[in-house]
């Protein structure tokens, strides 16, 4: 554990259907879902899982967001992840929690850029879908935009790789779960909220803005006609522990719970006209995070550091900008 990171709430997963109502109208609302990422709730032990779930409705939560890793060659979920995630989803479900389930690779070493790597991820998903008929949400990968998760993100001339990439990975995903049931619902994106868009620096990453509309070119390119996703997933973490959630980024790039009206409209230029939908697009917050510094009576079970650009704060000040995020 860290010794900054307590009490952190990750996965606020609010559902929004765009321009149908604005962000301050829904806060609250009925068709609002709130819940916690929580892998612990992957246990070998049904009880233990039920333990967990139990923890997360006991805090209020009505969702529970759970993660599944991917590695190239793999047809199918080992046995003994498919038990812990069988576990972890029957106690949600019998407890009216609603699951949804990230598959991402790891990191950038397993980034599936190949059409043999994107056919077994393919066959991947469709073996989980077929074997967890009670999960209906799906993520596809996670943070695309990132060198930590998707690699290469710039060819020699500084264009995006990514984009085209992960859509290719998006359409054979999409095309795939949607055989097994028409019911589920396909998350795309799973963006991180900021990037460099600098190809010249060491660590290469894109904005979501540059992304979604590479997304957008990259997707008019193909010919496609049908959707790749139902709906568009970004993390939109503050630039720190201490920025309140209502800062927006109007003269940015990067994309915050305060930006939903640029989020929208850039959906909009990427997709409107096409057979994906764009300016109607739902958006889920997949992730959110505020993280705050353990009670002194506490601070002997935590370890570690972590970065000072982190900016935790007390957990007076986490519980307010949690209050204002939602």
């Amino acid at each position: 554990m860290s010794i900054v990171r307590t009490g952190v709430l990750r996965g606020v997963v609010a559902a929004v259907a765009a321009l149908v109502v604005a962000p301050a109208a829904l806060a609250g609302g009925p068709t609002m879902v709130v819940g916690v990422t929580a892998d612990v709730a992957k246990q070998s032990d049904p009880a233990l899982a039920q333990a967990e779930v139990l923890r997360a409705k006991a805090a209020g939560f009505t969702a529970i967001r759970l993660t599944q890793h991917w590695l190239p060659g793999q047809v199918e979920p080992p046995g003994g992840d498919l038990a812990a995630l069988r576990n972890a989803i029957f106690a949600a479900t019998a407890n009216q929690l609603r699951v949804y389930l990230v598959v991402s690779h790891p990191g950038s070493r397993t980034t599936p850029l190949t059409e043999q790597s994107r056919k077994e991820y393919s066959q991947f998903i469709t073996a989980l879908a077929k074997a967890l008929p009670a999960v209906r949400h799906y993520t596809i990968g996670n943070e695309p935009n990132l060198n930590g998760f998707w690699m290469p993100q710039y060819g020699p001339n500084g264009e995006n790789l990514a984009a085209p990439a992960y859509l290719a990975l998006l359409t054979e995903a999409y095309d795939a779960l949607k055989a097994v049931s028409s019911n589920i619902v396909v998350l795309g994106g799973a963006l991180s909220p900021r990037g460099s868009d600098n190809h010249l620096l060491s660590r290469h990453t894109h904005s979501p803005t540059r992304f979604i509309l590479d997304l957008g070119i990259a997707y008019k390119a193909s010919a496609r006609t049908k959707p790749v996703m139902d709906a568009l997933s970004i993390n939109p973490f503050p630039d720190n522990s201490s920025q309140s959630p209502a800062t927006a980024h109007p003269n940015g790039t990067s994309i915050g719970v305060a930006d939903y009206d640029k989020l929208v409209k850039l959906l909009g230029q990427a997709f409107d006209g096409t057979g994906q939908r764009g300016s109607t697009l739902p958006i889920y917050y997949g992730e959110f995070g505020i993280e705050s510094v353990p009670p002194a009576a506490k601070a002997s079970q935590y370890s570690g550091t972590e970065p000072t650009t982190t900016r935790p704060v007390d957990e007076a000040k986490q519980a307010s900008s949690y209050r204002k995020a939602l």
